[in-house]
Order: structure tokens, then C-alpha cells, then sequence
């Protein structure tokens, strides 16, 4: 097989989309060749919907294949929905089974996992605002449940207005300890918040608020970072724990012009100098402090990156120039580094270029390169790096790579002609489901999945090595057993936020004497890294990480002990990446290399060149430019991945955003696409643009960002966010998150909808993407509002165009959604709020969080007041258009919002919101409603009288 771009190979291969009579996409059909002439295999995904138009069941070619002679298989997918669309169940032959229940208002209230954990959260009672206190799981065969969680809210005090911390959680006891928030802006941006770690031998479990016993569970010492920020939002100073300070200066543009960093007791220095950008918003140059200049070319028709060359100016020396070669389509299939050598060795001529080639599939079917001779075969463990005097031992390689009609990677076909170096890694998948492990474990697909819990977690990772999880899906430890005996076994174990981001991280090695520990803390812009043998410190190594360092990430080592040999204290060390994030080239402070490697396609090194082993040991971030574990596992953030076998190590926490298949790395396409976090695969260019975007446009991240930033979620997601996209609803894109920050309800309302009025503007910025386009839909609106959200949908394609199919018939004949919301609110007066649970407008928590802000800001406009419960625009027109109007309430400071209340009971509000809505609506109107009031305010709002506004809770 020949590694070039041929056109027929793709030829007569499209992808096709059959809907039936609703416009429900019912089958997505694909056609698999792998050579130009050769067969085509038409691979079918089947989807079911029930009468509503939810999605009950999805399966993939592979298994409904395997359906046929064995009815024991079941379906990749299968869901259960409530009466209002909400999802109840979710069973994944890969992720196990899934139920969960949620109050009258839509917050989850209890989650019981597919390994059995059951999970409840507890909120304030409903003359409050509802907001989250607890988090509390059972485990199976566990006599007493755990509260794993414990939030504290600040009261209406002095000292929490001076830190502007009303209503705000300021004490959050989780998984890994207790997070303290100490002050935030008029903005909202945390200024002040410390962490204090969970001591090693205990658990989580905060029955009560007694601060006695609680901090008896932690450790004695508090991590505290502290930040600076623009009016838009932008970070303009970090000083981390330790006293070390990164200040960032930005363009007019909002985009990032430089950075500095002072490691404390030093002098200041420059990290980045400065960057420039191209009218698109694309880097067209860098230049870092270590005299290094980086710059970038793109492809002019679609704004592709072709190249990278970066140069020591000192001597103008060009350290690293990649050229990318892509097909029309985007995929990368060459890739060479001019300021490489040409090399002969054993009548080889070894050239630094890569080559790919895909399926039309876009799946990567064969790579080539170079290797160093003697890496051998990939495995967990860590290669050995040469030195330069080895630097002639490079060799070719070619790699051929199979998968199956699921898509999942079943072989790995390594070929080096010039060492004899040929040897196959065979994956084994189940015949059932998505699971698969190294052929090393079972070569049966029968009993693969002994290899899994219920979840989908891997159990073992190769042999001698087993892997426990905690009950929210995360990696807890891996044991390397010594000779069966567990006890005195190696280990590394880990512990997570409740944003399921890992904290720490401590390898021991039980079997020496006395026992070695590693361990590392991560904290923001700072890694602390201590080794010590029993009790006696032998290694106190800070790892400042430099936030925002363009292209670059830098590193600076800063010991508090004795520095090893041949590492100078305060080491800088900048890591250069390629086209998917890979760490390629590391320099130093003056622009000398420090190291050189190259990977293979999915990972594992091919070629490590350093300049000595002791700064080898002391490279942490690598493949993907994410840490590599002494376990071999990457780890990405929401998952961990297993290179040698090119799959990750358990279901993906974020269901089927990226199809039904929840092990496949990056679609199969490791060279063009890369997993910024472990959910999703993007590009390299699209995340760059969205990146560029100025500050306040973009800092509330993608949906995928944004989940894990939202309050009392965790590694088990809410149920609904797993799910498939619900076609019937125009809100199921984004509705599924849960509670979000307020201004994020309000951009994400609007962009649902496409709502323009006088006070909102909708854009778009295209972006190209491999085979459609990538939208970001930007919302500016009055008071400073700016969010850009990705506007993708694997299956709807644009969103106006989605929400065109999905409109109802009767809507489209009359006028849209604000014409045919005003009728249905008009012909359903009085009725049970069940008549619009379709459209899962009732959200009070937001609406609180919006009533605290407004009556600071009484000025701004009354949309995003309104929006906070995520009512669309049209339906809040249909029931408020005879609403006192903003030019007018100057003079009417306590006139009532004349609102039909009837309707707002549709909506799914109770009457003790109505209070915060009316509060919300009319800025300084003095009114807030007791409750017995509520009820005459039903019958006529005009007749209430007025009393004080209170803040805070009540």
C-alpha cells in the first residue's frame, strides 16, 4: 500500500442521512473502502424514536450484525424519557446502566450508576432559592452512605459584602478536601480562593457544617491563589501559592500580547515578548524571552496552517520548519521538518517526513516515519532516550492500522524493514460491546468484558497491573502486584475535584525499604512535586506552569532543595508542539535544545534525542502535550488513555457527543485530530480561531467546557447531558446542561433561538472544518453580555437549519416561534404547567442569581432580566408585551410588571418565584412579595402593596 492521496479511493462514498415523515434521522449510512477500485462496505447506524420524537435506541453496524443470529445483543444506546422529555434511563452496552430522577424544577435529585452507586443531592427547601447544599452516595455492600459533598452559602453579613461574596457558595467540602472562596469581583471573577487537601487516610465524608470535625479531615495546610482581571473578564495577574506572580498584557483586540512571570525573590522576566496576529485572528508570530521566533503560514483559500518554523535568533539557527500537506478534505497526509537532517544508516536513507493514509471513512489506515533502531515494541513502560552521540541510530518505519465495523481499532501492523523490527499488536473486542483490550489479556471477545466493571472501566491494564475506580467513574489507584502479594505491591493513586479534575497524584513503591513516595499536588499555574523516603524530603521541586505562553507551554523548575546534576535551578524550559499538541521540541532559556521527540500516530514515542538523562527524567507533558503517568497512561482530564493500544481507558463521560462508540480515540484519526480534554475531538485550527476570539467573547468555553464548570455537577454528568439530542425540542442543544453561571443562561437562550431584537445582535464567525463548517455564534448584548458558542451538531448540521426541520408544522404556517408560542400560551391559559413542560422553560435558580446582580446594575435592560429562566424570547414577548417598557419605569419606579400570571404557571414557576421575577423585572420597583401576598398577586398583581427590597436570602 502506497501512502499518497488518491481521489477514487473516496469516490462514490458519501455520507447519507435518512429521515422519516417527522424529519427524524432514522438511519446514517457511511461506505467504508480502503483502496481505490476496491470494495465498498455500506455501514448502516440505526435510530428509534418513540411518538414524541425522542431518541429510544441507537446501534451501530457491528452489533446490529451481531443482532441478527444472536438476539442476547443488545443496542449500543437505549433511553427512557419522563412525561416531559427529561431522560430517565440510559443503558450503553459500553457505559453500563444509568437511571435518574429529577425534581418538579429539573435538577437531578438521585443518580444510580451502573456500578450501583447511588447517588442523591440535597437542595434548600422551596422558600429558598434552591440552591444545592449537598451531594450524598451509598455504595453497594456499604452499610452507611457518604456525603461526598457539602456546600456552604455566604449570608447577607458585613464582611461578605466587602468581598462581594452574598449568596455565594464560600465553602465547598468535596471529594478532594475544601475549596474556599475569599473574594470575587463586581464582575463575578474569583479574585482569592484557597484549596486544603483531604488528609491520605481518610474519605470524604462531610455528615455535617461542624468546622471542628471537618477540618480534622484535612491536611493543616491551604493553597491559596490569588488573580487580577480586566473589565471584560481577561486575567491580567496570577500570583500562585508559593508567591510566584504571571502578568499578562493583551491588544486592543483583546487578544493576548504578552507574558511575564516572577519567580518569587527574582526579578521579573519575559516569558513571551510579544505575538501579532493576521485580520482573521490567526498567530502570525511569536517571539518568546528565550530569543526564540515562531512563525506560522496558513493555506490562503482555507486558512489551513502549511507551516511552522521556529528560530533561534541568535545565530539564526532554524530549529524546527513543519510543512503540512493536507487532502481536500483537511486530513494531514504529510508532514516534514526541514531543519531536520537527512540521515543514511544501513543503505537507508532516512528522511524527517511523515505520511499518512485514511479511509474514506477518514479513518487512518497506514502511517510512515522515522524511529529510532533499537525502540522496540510499545508498552506502558517509558522509553530510553538517546543522546546525540547516538544520533545516526534513525531508522524507517511503516505502520498499517485495521478496525472493525464499529470503529473500533483492532490491529496494529508495525513494519522496520532495515532492524527486522516487524511485530503486530492485536486488540481483542467483545462481541457485545464496545470493549476491547490487549490481545496480552484474552485473545477471546467472549470474555473481554471480565475485563470491565459495569460501567465500562477497565479493570486490568496489562498483566500484574489492576486498576480500582471510586464512584464517580474516575481512575482511584492501579496496583502493580508482586508476585500475588497486593500488600507490599507498587501503587500510584489519585484523588479529583469535584469537577472531576485530578489534585493529586502519589506513586509509592511499598516493596523497597523504607517505602519511596512521589507526590504531586496541582494547583492553578503550579505543580509542587516532593519525593521522600519515609518521612525525609529528598526532592521539594515547584513546577511553575506558565498560563499563557502562545504556541508554547513553559515550564519553570524551581527547587527548594538541592537541584540534581546537570539541571541549573529555575530551569526554564519552553515545549514546542506540532499540528495536534504534541511536545516536540523543548529549548531553554537561551534557545538551546534541551530535547527532540517524535511520536507514533496514536501515541507511544518513536524518537526521544536529549541532551541529557537527567533533563529527560524532568520532561512531564508530551504526547498530546498532556502528562504521561509512570502507569504509561496519558492523562487528558476526564479520561485516561492507553497509547499502545490507541484507546481510552473507559467510556466517555459525555455520552454520545462523539457517536456511539464511547472507547474510539479521536475518530480514528490521531494525525488531524486531537481530544483537548478527553470528551470530544476537535482540530487544531478550529480550536486556535475559537482561542483567538477576545476574551469576554469565548471565556465561558464550549458546552463540553462548559459542564464541568457548572455548579454541583460532577464526573457522573447530569443524565440528560449523556444523551442524545432531542429533535422535537428547539432547547435540547443546550438545555441539557444544568444550572449554569446567569449570563450564560441568557447567551445560551438566544442562541438557541436566533433571536435578534434591538438590544441583541447575533454573528457568526465561519471557521473551516474538515468536511462542513464550523460555526461560532457570537451574542452582544446590553450590559457587556458576550459569549461565542460553538454551533455544532454531528447530526443536525447548522442550527438555523435544525431548527427549521424541527419547527412544528402550525408554527411555520403562522408566522414562527414567537407567533405560534403567543397562541399556544393564549388557547392554554389556566391549564396544568404540564402543557409546556415541552418546552423546559422553569429555572428560579438562575433567576435568583440574575435578581442579585440587577438590583446593583438597575440600568441595564430588561431582556436578560427576563431570560434568567430561560423563557425564549417569543414566548416572554407573548406573555409580557404590555410589560412596563425601560423608557417608562423612571417614572413608574414601583409600578408591578403587568404580567398574565396564569401563564407564568405554564411555565413551571411556583408562587413564591413570582416575587424574584417581578423583583428582577422592574429594577428598584421596591417589591418584594410575602407569601400570602403571592395569592392576590394571582388574582390581581396592581392591588399588592410595596414594601422594602431585600437582598440576600430572606
Amino acid at each position: 500500500m502506497t501512502s499518497f492521496f488518491n481521489p477514487a479511493t473516496f469516490a462514490d462514498t458519501p455520507t447519507v442521512s435518512v429521515r422519516d415523515n417527522r424529519g427524524l434521522t432514522i438511519r446514517e449510512i457511511s461506505f467504508h473502502r480502503t483502496t481505490a477500485g476496491g470494495d465498498t462496505d455500506p455501514r448502516i447506524t440505526r435510530h428509534q424514536y418513540d411518538a414524541y420524537g425522542y431518541r429510544t435506541q441507537s446501534i451501530d453496524p457491528r452489533l446490529y450484525d451481531a443482532m441478527q443470529t444472536d438476539s442476547s445483543v443488545k443496542p449500543n444506546f437505549t433511553w427512557q424519557y419522563n412525561l416531559t422529555g427529561n431522560i430517565l434511563s440510559t443503558e450503553s452496552v459500553d457505559a453500563g446502566h444509568t437511571v435518574t430522577l429529577n425534581d418538579i424544577e429539573g435538577r437531578p435529585v438521585l443518580t444510580k450508576t451502573a456500578t450501583k452507586v447511588i447517588q442523591t443531592r440535597q437542595y434548600e427547601a422551596a422558600s429558598l432559592p434552591g440552591r444545592l447544599l449537598s451531594v450524598t452516595e451509598q455504595v453497594s455492600g456499604e452499610a452507611t452512605a457518604r456525603v461526598t459533598e457539602r456546600l456552604i452559602w455566604s449570608r447577607n453579613t458585613q464582611e461578605a459584602k466587602d468581598h462581594n461574596l452574598v449568596g455565594q457558595c464560600v465553602n465547598h467540602y468535596d471529594t478532594a478536601g475544601l475549596i474556599q472562596l475569599e473574594s470575587r469581583s463586581l464582575t463575578g471573577t474569583v479574585l482569592s480562593q484557597s484549596r486544603q487537601l483531604l488528609s491520605d487516610n481518610h474519605q470524604a465524608d462531610w455528615k455535617d457544617d461542624n468546622q471542628v470535625t471537618n477540618q480534622s479531615r484535612l491536611d493543616s495546610e491551604a493553597y491559596t491563589t490569588q488573580s487580577a482581571f480586566d473589565a471584560t473578564g481577561a486575567l491580567l495577574m496570577q500570583t500562585d501559592t508559593k508567591g510566584n506572580i504571571q502578568r499578562l498584557t493583551y491588544n486592543i483586540a483583546g487578544q493576548l500580547n504578552s507574558s511575564k512571570l516572577t519567580v518569587k525573590g527574582q526579578s521579573e522576566q519575559i516569558i513571551v515578548k510579544s505575538l501579532s496576529y493576521s485580520a482573521a485572528g490567526q498567530k502570525l508570530q511569536e517571539i518568546h524571552g528565550n530569543g526564540v521566533v515562531t512563525e506560522y503560514t496558513y493555506e490562503p483559500e482555507t486558512q489551513r496552517l502549511i507551516s511552522i518554523i521556529t528560530l533561534r535568533t541568535s545565530d539564526n539557527k532554524v530549529l524546527q520548519d513543519l510543512r503540512y500537506e493536507y487532502d481536500p478534505v483537511g486530513n494531514v497526509i504529510n508532514i516534514r521538518n526541514s531543519a531536520e537532517a537527512t540521515r543514511f544508516w544501513r543503505n537507508q536513507k532516512v528522511v524527517p517526513k511523515n505520511t499518512y493514509s485514511y479511509d474514506s471513512l477518514y479513518q487512518l489506515i497506514e502511517a510512515t516515519g522515522r524511529e529510532m533502531a533499537n525502540i522496540g515494541p510499545n508498552s506502558n513502560l517509558r522509553p530510553s532516550p538517546v543522546l546525540p552521540s547516538d544520533s545516526n541510530t534513525y531508522t524507517k518505519y511503516i505502520r498499517t492500522y485495521t478496525y472493525d465495523r464499529g470503529g473500533n481499532l483492532t490491529q496494529i501492523q508495525h513494519s522496520s524493514p532495515a532492524t527486522q523490527g516487524s511485530y503486530t499488536t492485536k486488540i481483542t473486542v467483545s462481541n457485545r460491546s464496545n470493549r476491547a483490550v490487549w490481545s496480552t489479556l484474552t485473545e477471546n471477545p467472549m470474555h473481554v468484558d471480565d475485563s470491565f466493571d459495569a460501567g465500562g472501566h477497565q479493570n486490568t491494564l496489562v498483566q500484574g497491573h489492576y486498576l480500582s475506580w471510586d464512584t464517580r467513574g474516575q481512575l482511584q489507584q492501579v496496583i502493580q502486584a508482586t508476585q500475588g502479594n497486593s500488600i507490599n505491591s507498587d501503587r500510584e493513586w489519585y484523588r479529583y475535584g469535584s469537577d472531576g479534575i485530578r489534585l493529586l497524584k502519589v506513586s509509592e513503591q511499598q516493596a523497597l525499604s523504607p517505602t519511596y513516595q512521589q507526590r504531586v499536588i496541582y494547583l492553578p499555574g503550579l505543580e509542587l512535586r516532593t519525593t521522600q523516603d519515609s518521612a525525609i524530603i529528598k526532592q521539594d521541586l515547584q513546577v511553575i506552569t506558565v498560563g499563557e505562553a502562545g504556541r508554547a507551554q513553559v515550564r519553570i523548575l524551581h527547587w527548594e532543595t538541592k537541584p540534581p546534576t546537570d539541571i541549573k535551578n529555575n530551569q526554564v524550559r519552553y515545549s514546542y508542539d506540532n499540528l495536534t499538541g504534541s511536545s516536540q521540541l523543548e529549548l531553554d532559556h537561551k534557545g538551546k535544545i534541551i530535547s527532540h521527540e517524535e511520536y507514533y500516530p496514536f501515541g507511544g514515542t518513536a524518537l526521544w534525542a536529549v541532551r541529557n538523562q537527567t533533563e529527560a527524567s524532568y520532561k512531564f507533558t508530551r504526547y498530546s502535550g498532556k502528562e504521561r503517568d509512570a502507569t504509561g497512561l496519558y492523562y487528558y482530564g476526564y479520561r485516561y488513555y492507553q497509547p499502545w493500544v490507541g484507546r481510552w481507558l473507559s467510556a466517555d463521560p459525555a455520552g454520545t457527543a462523539d457517536g456511539v462508540n464511547l472507547y474510539r480515540m479521536v475518530r480514528n484519526n490521531p494525525v488531524t485530530l486531537h481530544d483537548p480534554d478527553g470528551l470530544t475531538p476537535e482540530q487544531w485550527h478550529t480550536r486556535e480561531a475559537f482561542k483567538q476570539l477576545p476574551f469576554s467573547e469565548h471565556s465561558l468555553g464550549t458546552r463540553d467546557e462548559l459542564a464541568p464548570k457548572i455548579s454541583g455537577t460532577n464526573s457522573l454528568w447530569h443524565e440528560a447531558y449523556r444523551g442524545p439530542a432531542k429533535e422535537r425540542e428547539t432547547s435540547a442543544l443546550f438545555n441539557e446542561l444544568p444550572f449554569a453561571e446567569p449570563k450564560v443562561a441568557a447567551a445560551e437562550e438566544i442562541n438557541l433561538h436566533g433571536i435578534t431584537t434591538e438590544n441583541v445582535t447575533v454573528y457568526r464567525v465561519e471557521v473551516a472544518q474538515q468536511s462542513e463548517k464550523f460555526l461560532y455564534t457570537g451574542i452582544t448584548g446590553t450590559g457587556g453580555v458576550k459569549i461565542a458558542i460553538p454551533n455544532r451538531n454531528s447530526e443536525h448540521g447548522g442550527k438555523e437549519d435544525y431548527l427549521n426541520k424541527t419547527m412544528p408544522g402550525e408554527a411555520q404556517k403562522r408566522g414562527g416561534w414567537y407567533q405560534f408560542s403567543k397562541n399556544y400560551i393564549a388557547a392554554n391559559k389556566g391549564k396544568s404547567s404540564g402543557n409546556l413542560a415541552f418546552y423546559n422553560f422553569g429555572n428560579p435558580r438562575r433567576a435568583l442569581q440574575f435578581y442579585e446582580q440587577k438590583t446593583e446594575n438597575p440600568k441595564e435592560k430588561l431582556p436578560f432580566v427576563i431570560k434568567s429562566f430561560e423563557i425564549p424570547s417569543a414566548v416572554f414577548k407573548a406573555i409580557a408585551e404590555d410589560a412596563i417598557l425601560e423608557k417608562d419605569y423612571k417614572k413608574f419606579p414601583t409600578a408591578p410588571m403587568n404580567v398574565d400570571v396564569a401563564a407564568f404557571n405554564q411555565l413551571g414557576l411556583q408562587p413564591h418565584h413570582v416575587d424574584l421575577l417581578v423583583g428582577s423585572i422592574v429594577p428598584k420597583s421596591g417589591r418584594v412579595y410575602s407569601e400570602n401576598e403571592h395569592w392576590k398577586l394571582m388574582d390581581n398583581p396592581s392591588q399588592v402593596t410595596s414594601r422594602p427590597l431585600l437582598r440576600g436570602r430572606r
